[in-house]
């Protein structure tokens, strides 16, 4: 079996790399760095730029599936600026995909995007699940929309697709909660002290998860 992945070189998916490769199954990747483009026996690196639509469509030879986990991280300052990159950065890379899949011959049989739950709004009390129908209004819940909508397109190409609705992803090695260290106490206090339907995941929890979607 081969598995394209994108976020291959963040922090989940490095997780998610060690972890199937370990189980015998073949990687493919795609990375905007040149300079991290490998090639090995059963590990392939490929460039791609979502922005401007450029992908190495060599990536999807043999391929069987897609583990998308491309997106810029939630756990920055949220600018203006760095809110629509969160937004395009999720957006664009998934019509890099379906564009390369729908142009070129491929074999690919599902894909696998990372998701979130904040896409529910805030309780202490209510059990949400994919069936829910109520929806967070607010900044994250809007993006969760997009991204989803962005991925949802690749049933048209007769795709199964498996959106994976996480949590905040903890990791002394970065995620969420490394990058929390430099926020002020008072946004701590925000974030723990309001009711909340926040799901915390380790990076090595979610890369198993991935990998038991991907068999």
């Amino acid at each position: 079996m081969r598995i394209l992945i994108t976020g291959a070189t963040g922090l989940i998916g490095t997780e998610l790399v060690a972890l199937l490769l370990q189980n015998g199954i073949s990687v493919h990747y795609l990375t905007t760095s040149k300079h991290k483009i490998e090639s090995q026996l059963n590990y392939k690196g490929f460039f791609w730029n979502p922005e401007q639509g450029i992908i190495d469509e060599n990536c999807l030879m043999g391929v069987d599936a897609i583990i998308h986990l491309a997106g810029a991280t939630i756990a920055k300052r949220w600018t203006k600026l760095y809110k629509q990159e969160i937004i395009e950065s999720r957006i664009f890379t998934s019509n890099a995909l379906y564009k390369a899949l729908k142009e070129n011959p491929n074999q690919v049989k599902q894909i696998i995007s990372a998701s979130g739950t904040a896409i529910y709004p805030n309780s202490s009390t209510k059990i949400y699940s994919e069936t829910s129908t109520e929806i967070e209004d607010g900044f994250l819940g809007n993006v969760v929309i997009k991204w989803e909508e962005s991925v949802d397109k690749f049933k048209s190409l007769g795709i199964k697709v498996c959106k994976l609705r996480t949590g905040i992803v903890l990791s002394k090695k970065g995620g969420f909660a490394r990058n929390a260290k430099t926020y002020k106490t008072g946004y701590w206090f925000f974030f723990w002290g309001r009711k909340t339907n926040a799901i915390l995941d380790s990076h090595s929890r979610f890369g198993v998860n991935v990998f038991f979607c991907s068999e």
